[in-house]
């Protein structure tokens, strides 16, 4: 895809938006150096494709004939390595231009925005794609074992994309087709205010090729209005009602399985490991792209049904004694609700839900939804906020929602420091429980020494 080789340095390079374009990048032949103050697996799979990875930032990281510095939407402009780069004259650009630059160049693109989902619908629809032999580059969000990463080179130029919305820059950019997979408040820190969300999502809507087209969530009423107004051709997706797409006859507790009607015409069976209402939305809007770049209905349900979901997403990390315990990255109160509910349909036994806010920014914000969505839960540890990249907040803190917490509607509630919840978890499980690692942050981090805990706790 690129036109010749280019020097490009990453700034912020582990974040799982950045690490994708560096991949497409190192993939395409373009030298590609970067840093960041954390390694990571995909620091690691890029150093071993041939990209120069520093640890921490530094002036020195930047050499003089680099081309472009690519800087994550995080790294603020005091940052060492961006002083350098506007000493040397070097050309600074935000990940979302770098992403721009991409699409820009694809023959047909994809692009999947939304406040919850997308990276499950990018993941699902650059599967299918690839099943049915269409060979897209993906950029994604999260790590996809089909294609062992967060983003694959292909050679078709058909490019699928998440676009994230969190900063805002999604509404610079251009796709010949789109995914809105629903709008809800999140990132206000950054917009301000509700309304200045929704005129984000409708620049973006509105910059669709007009002879494209938008999928779109038609149960979301915010949604249903801005795509109304579009000029490209609209497909809406549901279920129950009388969508474009819709599902009827569906289960969604163990497994997803229903009948698909497209534009009133039952089409057959879909059937996908996936769980939850929520994936089921997801994959009609997989669908509905599918039909309309005319893909085989047949052949887009087997793809469905071989997807194996993406990492960190109800993702099962271990299993002992009937005992699962499983990562999902929900930190908005809607998933974190959707996510548990879920898990208690799947679950014979409990649901244990650990949760570590992310952003203070968000948890100010939030405050009250994120005290209402745990209650699906039998346990609920907190642990304290996840900060990213935000500065400490003394008056914000998780202490805050446990102390809101009708506790009373809970087996147990707790609040813990973050190294001692794996320990306390082994303690109280039970044969069949299911226990939820949740939260954007480094809760992960916790959850293979939550495994181990139990694991010696049942040989002892």
């Amino acid at each position: 895809m690129a036109e010749h080789t280019q020097k490009i340095h990453f700034i912020g390079i582990g974040g799982i938006g950045m690490s994708a374009i560096a991949g497409i990048c190192v993939s395409n032949g373009d030298k590609v150096s970067g840093s960041d103050l954390r390694l990571s697996n995909l620091t690691q799979q890029l150093a071993k494709s041939g990209a120069l990875i520093h640890e921490g930032h530094d002036a020195s990281n930047i050499a003089k004939d680099t081309d472009i510095v690519v800087k994550s939407t995080c790294i603020r402009n005091d940052n060492p390595e961006i002083i350098q780069a506007v000493r040397l004259g070097i050309n600074v650009v935000s990940r979302g231009q770098m992403l721009r630059s991409i699409i820009d160049k694809a023959s047909f693109s994809v692009g999947i925005t939304g406040t919850h989902g997308k990276t499950t619908t990018t993941g699902l629809i650059s599967h299918v794609l690839a099943y049915c032999e269409k060979d897209p580059t993906v950029l994604i969000g999260g790590e996809v074992d089909s294609f062992n990463g967060n983003f694959k080179l292909g050679h078709s130029g058909m490019v699928v994309a998440e676009i994230d919305e969190s900063d805002g820059y999604f509404r610079n950019i251009k796709v010949c087709s789109g995914i809105v997979t629903n709008i809800e408040r999140e990132h206000i820190e950054n917009y301000g205010s509700m309304d200045n969300l929704v005129e984000a999502y409708k620049e973006f809507v509105n910059r669709i090729d007009e002879c494209g087209f938008c999928v779109y969530n038609g149960e979301d009423k915010i949604l249903d209005g801005i795509i109304k107004k579009s000029l490209c051709k609209s497909i809406s997706f549901g279920i129950d009602k009388k969508f474009d797409i819709c599902a009827h006859n569906y289960t969604y507790a163990k497994n997803i399985e229903f009948d698909l009607e497209a534009y009133g015409s039952v089409l057959g069976r879909v059937k996908s490991s996936l769980i939850g209402r929520y994936n089921l939305m997801n994959i009609l809007a997989v669908v509905a792209v599918g039909l309309e770049i005319k893909l085989d209905f047949v052949q887009i349900a087997e793809g469905i049904a071989s997807f194996k979901g993406v990492k960190r997403r109800f993702d099962t990390v271990g299993e002992f004694d009937g005992i699962k315990i499983i990562e999902d990255y929900a930190h908005h109160p809607t998933e974190i609700n959707a996510v548990i509910t879920a898990a208690k349909n799947y679950s014979l036994g409990r649901v244990v839900s650990v949760f570590q806010p992310h952003r203070y920014s968000r948890t100010k914000d939030l405050m009250k939804e994120l005290t209402n969505c745990f209650y699906s839960a039998d346990i609920l540890i907190l642990t304290d906020i996840y900060s990213a990249d935000e500065e400490k907040k003394k008056d914000i803190n998780a202490r805050s929602i446990y102390e809101t917490l009708d506790k009373t509607r809970f087996e147990q509630a707790l609040f813990l420091e973050k190294e001692d919840i794996p320990e306390l978890i082994s303690g109280i499980v039970k044969k069949d429980d299911i226990i939820l690692v949740l939260g954007a942050g480094d809760i992960k981090d916790i959850s293979l020494e939550i495994v181990r805990e139990i694991r010696n706790s049942r040989i002892d």
